[in-house]
C-alpha cells in the first residue's frame, strides 16, 4: 500500500486563487504519493473510471459540479458524477470529502444541491472536517451510512508560501497611508455573503479620524450597486477594486493592523490562516472554526465578537490591539500545530485507515 495514488478534485488547478490544495498535495507528493487532477468533464471521468493509478478519490467543494446557468447541463453533469463515484467504489476505490462548507454560498439550483448532498452523505467513505465542531453535524447528516469514517484535520498555514519581505513603513508608503493611522483591512473577493457593506457601515459609525478602512479585492455583480452606495457616503475608506496578486499580499497585510472578516456565515476560514501566516490578528464572528482557532493560537491573534459587526466591535478590537502592540514577547503567533507537512501526514493516515 506504500505510495498509493490520490485522485483529487481539485489538486493543483486552484493554486492561483487558493493554494490550500496545492500545499496539501505537494507535501503528499514529497512523501511519495502520486497525485492526479480530476475535474467534472466527461473526458476526465472516462480517463479515471477504470484507472489503477489511484486508490483514493478526494473531493473538495463538490458544488462546483452544478455551477453554471443551465439546469439541464448541471443535472446531466451531476448524474455523470454520481455514476463515476458508484463505478469507482465497485473497484474498491475509497471516496473522501473535505467538507469546507455545510451549504453552498451562492448556488443557483437548490434542488440539485440537495440531491448532491444527499448522495455524498450516503456514498462517501470518509469525511474530513477542518474544525472539530463540524464532526457532529456531519455525522448526523450521514445518517445510516455504515461506511462512514470522520476525522478532524486542521487547515494548514500559508507561512513561507507567500513573499513577505516588505516592512510596515514601506507598505504604507506604497499604499499612501500615513504611519500613525490604525488600519482595518478587508482583503479578498467581495461578495454579498461576506458582508463588506456591513463592515463599511460599522466603520462609518466609528467616527475615528485616526483610523482607516482598507478594502481590496474584486467586486462581484451581486454586491456592486450596494457597495458603491456605501462608499459614496464614506470617509477614510481606501478601496482598491482589483484582484490582489500573490506578490502584493504582503503590501496589504504589512500595511494593516488587523484583518476584519465580517462574514454573516462562517464554517471554516482559510483567510484567518492566511492572516496568521502574515502575523496579523483577525477580527471575526465567534463561529465554528474561528472559535477553535482562537483556542489554539490565543485571543491576541483571533478576536471574536457576538452578533453583527458594529462600531463598538471595531473600537474594542482597536483598543485591544493598540494595548497589545506594546508587548514584544508575542510578535508572532505559534502556528506550528498547523504545519503543512504534518497536516498532509495526518490526511494520509486517514486515507490508510479507510483502505485497511
Amino acid at each position: 500500500m506504500e505510495g498509493f495514488g490520490i485522485l483529487a478534485c481539485p489538486a493543483y488547478s486552484t493554486r492561483e486563487g487558493n493554494p490550500y490544495n496545492y500545499i496539501l498535495y505537494s507535501n503528499m507528493e514529497k512523501q511519495g504519493y502520486p497525485i492526479y487532477e480530476f475535474d467534472y468533464a466527461i473526458k476526465n471521468s472516462i480517463k479515471f473510471a477504470f484507472s489503477s493509478k489511484y486508490r483514493i478519490f478526494h473531493i473538495h467543494w463538490p458544488s462546483n459540479v452544478i455551477f453554471g446557468n443551465s439546469f439541464f447541463k448541471a443535472n446531466l453533469k451531476l448524474n455523470l458524477f454520481f455514476a463515476f463515484i458508484r463505478l469507482i467504489r465497485r473497484f474498491n476505490k475509497k471516496v473522501v470529502w473535505t467538507v469546507h462548507n455545510l451549504e453552498d454560498h451562492e448556488g443557483k439550483f437548490p434542488a440539485l444541491q440537495k440531491k448532491l448532498n444527499d448522495f455524498l452523505y450516503s456514498q462517501v467513505d470518509g469525511f474530513i472536517s477542518l474544525n472539530g465542531s463540524g464532526l457532529e453535524l456531519i455525522s448526523k447528516k450521514t445518517g445510516s451510512n455504515g461506511h462512514k469514517k470522520l476525522a478532524h484535520i486542521f487547515h494548514p498555514h500559508y507561512k513561507n508560501y507567500y513573499q513577505n519581505t516588505i516592512s510596515r513603513a514601506q507598505a504604507r508608503e506604497k499604499l499612501g497611508i500615513s504611519p500613525e493611522k490604525f488600519v482595518f483591512l478587508f482583503l479578498g473577493q467581495i461578495r454579498a455573503y461576506k458582508n463588506v457593506t456591513g463592515l463599511i457601515k460599522a466603520f462609518n459609525d466609528l467616527k475615528n479620524s485616526n483610523s482607516l478602512l482598507l478594502v481590496a479585492g474584486n467586486v462581484h455583480e451581486d454586491i456592486k450597486t450596494e457597495l458603491e452606495e456605501q462608499l459614496s457616503n464614506s470617509e477614510n475608506v481606501l478601496f482598491v477594486n482589483s484582484f490582489v496578486r500573490d506578490e502584493d499580499l504582503q503590501l496589504y497585510f504589512n500595511g494593516a493592523d488587523v484583518v476584519v472578516t465580517p462574514y454573516n456565515k462562517i464554517f471554516n476560514s482559510g483567510s484567518a490562516l492566511l492572516n496568521l501566516s502574515f502575523n496579523k490578528p483577525t477580527l471575526a464572528p465567534d463561529l465554528w472554526a474561528l472559535t477553535e482557532l482562537k483556542q489554539l493560537v490565543g485571543s491576541r491573534w483571533i478576536k471574536t465578537y457576538q452578533g453583527q459587526i458594529s462600531a463598538e466591535v471595531l473600537e474594542k478590537g482597536m483598543a485591544e490591539i493598540l494595548n497589545e502592540s506594546d508587548d514584544s514577547t508575542a510578535s508572532q503567533p505559534n502556528i506550528t500545530r498547523l504545519d503543512p507537512e504534518a497536516i498532509s501526514s495526518e490526511t494520509i493516515a486517514f486515507y490508510r485507515s479507510l483502505l485497511t
